[in-house]
């Protein structure tokens, strides 16, 4: 059965997003804290694709 989607599953780069998001969002606790659900989709996200729950 093929699969009609567009997401390819590439862990790495989807570990290395989570690492980058991760970071972004620890910047925006400390600094911004009042800004820091805007980054909870990018980092949840990439953490469900680099653990190949997408």
């Amino acid at each position: 059965m093929r699969k009609n989607e567009e997401y390819a599953e590439n862990r790495g780069r989807d570990g290395l997003v989570f690492l980058v998001s991760l970071v972004g969002l620890v910047a925006l606790l400390l600094f911004k804290p009042e800004w820091v659900w805007v980054s909870f989709p990018f980092v949840f996200t990439a953490l469900a694709g680099a653990l190949g729950r997408l």
